[in-house]
């Protein structure tokens, strides 16, 4: 709307994503979806659904992100909104005695579940392949929600205004190559939108998959998302 960027110009082929994918203006690197991580030793019976979130032993504690600074945090609220529609305003007020607090990114939420402050911490379902690769640890886990799973697709674009718009359409054509897309897994710990001829780490495959991708069309978040956001606020504070 701003004109900032440029259309890419680019043909977007057959992609591994949940959905089609359609934008003159944006092609996808990766995506995932949204979840709480829990740590499988001391939570042995994770929740299914935010209803049971709701309704856990008063003593649990989760972590989650400001949804105005942070992406996941943002997708949470998305995620309840896509669920619950109007009844969003209620789930947050009945979820608020579960949040220990609300970290303005992830890299701050995620450190205080590892060193023990809460009991789950919002994430993303490939989070545990990370420890799992990495750390050779399987401990740390994501609950499967029956209802579906929020979904994150992220994206590149042009600037209008790029002083190399040669360079920079020649990196757009590369992300969507066999070298950019095999990396993904391991280094961004998140799904490739083209799977590699090599195919996934084994590991991904031990990982929670969503029966259900929950999304929102772009409009209707651009229209709603300051309104969502104060009631995600207004909730909490009560």
């Amino acid at each position: 709307a701003t004109g900032l960027l440029q259309p890419h110009g680019i043909e977007v082929g057959n992609l591994d994503l949940p959905i089609q994918w359609h934008s003159e203006h944006f092609i996808p690197f990766d995506f995932g979806y949204f979840a709480f991580i829990y740590d499988s030793t001391k939570l042995v019976t994770p929740p299914k659904s935010f209803e049971d979130l709701i309704s856990a032993d008063e003593s649990l504690r989760i972590v989650i992100q400001d949804p105005r600074t942070s992406t996941p945090g943002l997708g949470l609220i998305l995620w309840v909104k896509a669920l619950y529609g109007n009844g969003a305003a209620e789930v947050w007020q009945k979820l608020s005695p579960k949040i220990l607090t609300v970290t303005k990114g992830w890299w701050e939420s995620y450190s205080m579940f590892l060193e023990g402050e809460a009991d789950m911490v919002l994430s993303y379902t490939t989070s545990p392949a990370y420890h799992m690769i990495v750390e050779q640890d399987s401990k740390y886990q994501a609950a499967e929600f029956d209802s579906g799973h929020g979904m994150q697709i992220e994206v590149a674009a042009v600037l209008k205004g790029a002083t190399n718009p040669e360079l920079a359409n020649r990196f757009m054509k590369f992300i969507h190559t066999e070298s950019f897309q095999s990396i993904i897994p391991t280094t961004n710990w998140m799904f490739p939108v083209i799977y590699p001829n090599s195919g996934l780490p084994a590991e991904f495959g031990e990982l929670v998959l969503p029966s259900k991708g929950l999304t929102i069309d772009s409009e209707t978040i651009a229209k709603n998302k300051s309104a969502w956001i104060d009631e995600f606020n207004q909730a909490l504070s009560q």
